[in-house]
């Protein structure tokens, strides 16, 4: 694979390293870097394989074009690369934030950091003293796992090699996660930095011959919960999970059938979003009913992303116990700095599209899928009958029957942008929002219908040429479009990477607008 440098690449020789390792992995060695920036340097080991320095690069950017408060959420909750590190034309490694203070306890009268493993079976000497969550502490570990997973997924990222070993936990309140080997996480359908590792007893049964992808993340994060839940390091989906006294009993039902649902085949499995209202005790974002009068319907901040992935070979544990990782063994001295933004943008192959039918005033019809050149968004009202004079109106011709019942055209026919702006909830968001106006009903529903037909992504530059407008009105479009989706702060709708990519969450969208509808 021909090299090719990166802006942010440092070189090795420049590197202040501490002459004593913390870490040795199946992977790579981790050495602090000396210095004000809190920074450790991983270096590959040669039998680690090929590096793949262009996805390294991806990871890198990735972390730098967020703003400045997702930076700082992203360092202090994941070891997330911040450089890539080469030597002689070769990439060598990376940079990456060292672990915060409280991911650290002692253990076996080492500090140590605090591995999920420490959740799933009964303390032994080694770490009896180490804080113990209650069962609430332990449904908060969880959710924020899950909250995790989701925000990994929204951006695009699989882990892959989510297990006990990868993810860490503050040991007391608030409860806090953070992951490790975040180097292992891959774009779907990319190739990831290194061969995959694998945590043995963490597989996924169905994992395809061309490695992790979304659907085994799904499979593992079930494993992750229920194991937590139940103290049971082998429990899996298919097996009746023995949770944990303490729980309420809608939390109880909800997380036995999503964890039931798991053992299926791809495609079938939960998405974190699932789980993190599961284990809300809820089956969705409540939304108020009838609803109150509001301002404006903005979308909340966006939530910080925590990211894991692999970066050694773990082997089978009965029980933590000394010694039995040398990892990071000495606690950091500084928080992470702030890091330097710089946007990238995602591109995406263009997508032909069929022309778009004329408006009728017929009964309702799927829209057909956007186009270059298509009716501008803000659509006029249909132009208003004639009135007539007073002293003679004209005679209205007969109006024709309807059709029979079985002609006319079913509910599940229509499409899914169609039911949406049918729905009741729909109708109250076009109320309540602001700036509905700017986008037509017609639309909406084609935008949508557009989104859910791919994976729900699109960046704002191919939608722009679709609609055969700019980049900017497109963006404002958007931004409309969420105030019509966004169920009070709910994530249906979201504009990423700096306004260049938009995200329909289908799931949420029908969660939200039409499960209270349906008979």
């Amino acid at each position: 694979m021909a090299f090719t440098p990166h802006p942010l690449d440092r070189h090795r020789a420049t590197l202040p390293l501490e002459p004593v390792p913390l870490d040795k992995g199946g992977q790579g060695v981790v050495t602090r870097v000396l210095g004000p920036e809190n920074l450790v340097y991983k270096e590959y080991m040669p039998q680690a394989g090929q590096v793949n320095g262009a996805a390294l690069a991806e990871l890198v950017e990735f972390g730098h074009r967020q703003t400045a408060v997702e930076v700082r959420a992203l360092l202090d909750q994941c070891a997330w690369p911040v450089a890539r590190v080469v030597n002689g034309g070769q990439v060598t490694g990376f940079l990456m934030p060292h672990v915060p203070k409280d991911f650290y306890s002692t253990i076996g009268g080492k500090p140590k950091l605090v591995e999920l493993q420490y959740l799933l079976y009964e303390p032994n000497w080694a770490w009896q003293d180490l804080h113990q969550p209650d069962i609430d502490g332990r449904l908060e570990i969880a959710t924020l796992a899950a909250k995790l997973i989701d925000l990994l997924h929204t951006h695009g990222w699989i882990v892959g090699d989510l297990s006990f070993r990868n993810l860490l936990w503050r040991p007391g309140r608030p409860y806090k996660v953070f992951m490790l080997d975040c180097d292992g996480l891959r774009r779907h359908g990319a190739e990831p930095v290194l061969r995959q590792a694998h945590t043995p007893d963490w597989n996924d049964p169905h994992q395809p011959s061309s490695g992790p992808e979304l659907d085994t993340d799904r499979y593992k994060l079930a494993l992750l919960i229920g194991r937590v839940l139940s103290r049971t390091p082998s429990v899996r989906p298919g097996d009746e999970p023995a949770l944990l006294p303490g729980l309420p009993d809608h939390v109880v039902t909800a997380v036995r059938e999503l964890f039931t649902r798991a053992q299926g085949p791809r495609g079938t499995r939960p998405i974190a979003a699932e789980w993190v209202q599961a284990l809300a005790g809820r089956k969705r974002i409540a939304v108020t009913r009838p609803p109150r009068p509001q301002a404006s319907m903005h979308t909340g901040p966006a939530a910080p992303i925590h990211l894991p992935g692999s970066g050694r070979v773990s082997v089978p544990v009965s029980r933590p116990a000394p010694g039995s990782r040398p990892s990071l063994s000495q606690p950091p001295a500084s928080t992470s700095p702030e890091r330097q933004r710089m946007p990238v943008s995602v591109s995406k192959p263009p997508v032909v599209l069929a022309p778009r039918p004329p408006a009728e005033p017929a009964a309702p019809r799927p829209p057909a899928p956007l186009q270059p050149g298509s009716q501008s968004r803000c659509a006029p009202p249909p132009p208003k009958s004639q009135p007539g004079t007073a002293t003679a109106p004209p005679t209205p011709a007969p109006r024709p029957s309807p059709p029979p019942a079985a002609q006319l055209p079913s509910p599940v026919q229509q499409s899914l942008g169609q039911r949406v702006v049918a729905s009741d909830t729909y109708a109250e968001q076009r109320r309540l929002a602001p700036r509905g106006g700017v986008v037509d009903d017609v639309e909406v529903a084609r935008l949508i219908d557009h989104l859910a037909a791919g994976t729900g992504r699109e960046s704002v530059a191919n939608i722009a040429l679709l609609l055969a407008d700019t980049a900017d009105r497109t963006v404002l479009l958007m931004r409309a479009l969420k105030n019509l989706l966004n169920v009070e702060q709910s994530q249906v709708i979201m504009l990423k990477d700096g306004d260049r990519t938009v995200e329909l969450n289908v799931r949420l969208l029908e969660e939200q607008f039409l499960e209270e509808d349906e008979p």
